[in-house]
């Protein structure tokens, strides 16, 4: 299954400020990727991925 960024951050239970904290950017950055205004860089992609303890593959980027 492919998960969303919504989904994740779902999981996690937090904010898109809090996720945006924790992966080192801006609200409005990811906000942006959220939202699909943006594409996630793939190093962003790891990091995301790390977080929330997922395989790279489990992430719809």
């Amino acid at each position: 299954m492919k998960y969303s960024l919504k989904e994740l951050r779902a999981r996690l239970c937090l904010t898109q400020a809090e996720m945006a904290e924790n992966l080192g950017v801006s609200t409005q950055t990811y906000n942006s990727w959220e939202n699909d205004f943006s594409k996630v860089k793939m190093k962003d992609a790891l990091k995301i991925a790390k977080l929330c303890g997922i395989s790279i593959d489990e992430f719809k980027f």
